[in-house]
């Protein structure tokens, strides 16, 4: 596994992590405002993450001689 996805998949460990701990808080009936902002904080993370695949993504596409606008532009919507 390289590096990337290595990185990207502890990312996604963390985010897992959060959103149990989001259900959890639900379930013991947390405030909204504490729920609300660990959802920020889970929608940023991926956010994150979802920058690091774009970025691989093109540079393999370039490294390939595959840039595909078409492509890239599903990937931004």
């Amino acid at each position: 596994m390289s590096e990337v996805r290595k990185a990207v998949s502890n990312r996604l460990a963390k985010i897992e992590g959060h959103v149990k701990s989001i259900k959890k808080m639900t379930d013991e009936n947390r405030s909204y405002d504490d729920i609300m902002l660990q959802m920020a904080a889970v929608k940023k993370a991926l956010q994150s993450a979802e920058k690091v695949i774009f970025s691989e993504q093109m540079k393999e596409m370039v490294e390939q001689g595959e840039f595909n606008q078409k492509r890239v532009d599903s990937y931004i919507k």
